[in-house]
């Protein structure tokens, strides 16, 4: 992309510095497109800083030295070090797209570990602020983004979504680079949903806008070839696809990102078993391993990813022991986060392993749990008109088979009444009528059934998609409807906003396994059940996070939260492993009606969540009431 180009595109930053060749501006610019070209500039850029550059010009230069760092893996370099010093600018200076950088920063490092709903609340705060103070790119990034979320919780309808808004405004500043990675990144959508030749189409696509620009990004160009090996494998062009698994991992050693590494490692693994061999297979899958352990994030879903390759490669080469060890590894990591698809995949994988073993009671009953899940999950991507076009197919088939026997029934009849002549024939007709008027009643009554079968499937379907199965509680996509069409009588005097983290919940995943950390999150959704009325809302937010929406008075709202913790901690939870004192760190804010609940839900929220935080900070075991939901511009907002 050309300098003058680059400029117009960056217009909200040229505003930023004294002119649109500033040489900050034009770094930061180079960054993006050029890391290892812009990486020479450093050292006179450092000179210039130490003459006397302006705090605008010093933020440009963090964010240039943090994008350069993020494309080439140096391991002598901490890039947390940059974010650091791109704070200090920003409270130096107080300018409100520093401190929104900042953040979106803080939320990169978060999807790298694979921490979602931290990531999320962050990007969302990034969005406001960017909308706010009218910094396009930023905004279009964020929602880049929270798209990619979407795309790991197999929300596609949003992501989609997302991605049209942040390509409209990547395209109105031919921001190339940019939109190469949006358009793999729609093209990463289809692959999920499994739709190859529109995953392909988006995927070349990509490919043109990289190799017009005159882009020489190694993170970049990785991400694209990842996505473009996965289609080639399931459109059967395995020359090519191999091409893109070596290109992947020849570009992955350059780049700092974890994320990208194992799924390189991953991906090659994956293409070694594909062609039978196994020893190479396992040798990838290992060193995959290593390196997720070692940095791929707290929650472990790198290291989930790893082992199941290792299973994969454990059961193709026969060692069905252990190829279990590793798939339960990887499954247990799958439920605690409900990343659906990865357990659809793991489910038929152990079907397949205890089937080897001989053992067909627990294959049969991985199979009944990958078939379930996985009509559940073609149900949440594919859209419920998929599913209600088949019935209706189905349906129409029936009528279709009733209104030939119909027409069958009549010719018959016209046949008998026209052979009367011979009582035997009379009688036999009349037998055969009567079978046949038993036969279409017997059809008649199938369809009836099948009908009532189906209503049942679309209401049972209706509910898996707004209840979490684990604890029953009402899920995201319930709240989200829920906030669009509330019963708005029931908030005339208000409500309260809680967010409820249990505390010290990962010491019992940890102590006492996933099993019991199942137990507490169980017990936990019946007691803020039993504390609240019908009319109000508890949901499952993620992990050991719940969200509660309480209608009541200004005045009601401390005894509410006192009601609340005593409800939850009056009695040990009785566990498998024991009686538990259980205890809760609870943010809230209190909204004066429907109307302002609906329209600044995500002030509120963020608000919610900020005075969880200060609890958790201060010792947890408590609640904070904030009286305030106005956003703050600082980067340490959650």
């Amino acid at each position: 992309m050309a300098a003058g180009d680059k400029s117009a595109l960056q217009c909200y930053l040229s505003s930023k510095v004294d002119s649109a060749d500033n040489p900050f501006l034009n770094y930061y610019n180079l960054s993006w497109d050029n890391p290892s070209l812009a990486n020479k500039q450093n050292e006179n850029l450092q000179r210039l800083i130490e003459e006397g550059a302006s705090y605008n010009e010093q933020a440009l230069y963090w964010l240039g030295r943090y994008n350069i760092e993020q494309a080439e893996d140096r391991a002598d370099v901490d890039i947390v070090i940059f974010i650091d010093q791109l704070e200090q600018v920003a409270q130096k200076s107080g300018e409100a797209w520093m401190d929104a950088e900042v953040m979106f920063l803080d939320a990169l490092t978060l999807m790298d570990q694979r921490e979602y709903a931290l990531a999320q609340v962050k990007l969302e705060s990034v969005k406001l602020h960017a909308e706010q103070i009218g910094y396009q790119l930023l905004l279009a990034r964020s929602l880049k983004w929270l798209a990619n979320i979407d795309v790991e919780r197999s929300n596609y309808n949003e992501a989609l979504d997302n991605y049209q808004a942040a390509y409209e405004i990547f395209s109105s500043r031919s921001d190339n680079q940019q939109l190469a990675r949006l358009l793999s990144n729609i093209a990463s959508v289809y692959i999920n949903m499994e739709e190859w030749e529109t995953a392909s189409h988006y995927s070349q696509r990509a490919f043109e806008w990289y190799g017009r620009s005159g882009i020489n990004n190694a993170y970049v160009e990785s991400i694209l070839h990842i996505n473009a090996g996965v289609i080639d494998k399931y459109l059967g062009n395995e020359r090519q696809r191999k091409f893109h698994v070596d290109q992947t991992l020849k570009l992955s050693a350059k780049t700092r990102s974890v994320r990208i590494k194992t799924i390189a490692l991953i991906n090659l693994s994956a293409y070694y078993l594909d062609h039978g061999d196994e020893p190479s297979a396992m040798t990838a899958a290992e060193q995959c391993l290593v390196m997720a352990r070692r940095h791929g994030g707290k929650n472990g879903i790198s290291a989930a990813n790893c082992n199941e390759s290792l299973s994969e490669a454990f059961y193709s080469s026969g060692r069905a022991d252990q190829a279990l060890y590793y798939a339960k590894l990887a499954l247990a990591v799958y439920e605690s986060n409900r990343i659906q698809h990865r357990m659809i995949y793991v489910y038929e994988l152990l079907a397949k392993i205890y089937e080897s073993r001989d053992d067909y009671q627990q294959a049969l009953q991985y199979y009944k749990k990958y078939s379930e899940l996985g009509r559940s999950y073609l149900f949440d991507i594919r859209r419920k008109e998929l599913f209600d076009m088949q019935e209706r197919y189905d349906t129409h088939v029936k009528e279709k088979e009733i209104q030939l026997l119909k027409a069958e029934n009549a010719l018959t009849s016209s046949r008998l009444a026209e052979r009367k002549a011979s009582e035997n024939m009379l009688k036999l007709g009349t037998a055969l009528i009567i079978i046949l008027l038993y036969w279409l009643y017997r059809r008649y009554s199938m369809l009836n059934k099948d009908k009532q079968v189906l209503e049942q499937s679309n209401a049972q379907l209706e509910t898996q998609s707004n209840r979490d199965p684990l604890t029953m509680l009402h899920n995201r996509r319930f709240l989200e409807r829920w906030l669009k069409n509330m019963p708005i009588a029931d908030y005339r005097h208000g409500g309260l906003v809680v967010v409820i983290d249990i505390d010290h919940f990962k010491k019992f995943n940890d102590d006492y396994g996933h099993n019991v950390g199942d137990e507490v999150l169980v017990e936990m959704a019946k007691r803020l059940k039993a504390v609240v009325r019908q009319r109000d809302v508890v949901v499952r937010w993620g992990g050991e996070e719940f969200i509660m929406v309480v209608s009541c008075r200004e005045s009601e709202s401390e005894r509410v939260l006192q009601r609340i913790q005593r409800q939850i901690s009056a009695v040990d939870f009785s566990l498998s492993c024991g009686d538990y004192l259980v205890t809760v760190s609870m943010g809230a804010i209190f909204t004066t009606s429907a109307a302002q609940l609906y329209q600044e839900w995500v002030s509120l929220l963020l608000t919610a969540d900020r005075a969880l935080y200060q609890v958790k900070a201060s010792g947890r075991n408590n609640y904070n009431l904030s009286t305030s939901y106005q956003l703050s511009t600082s980067s340490t907002a959650t």
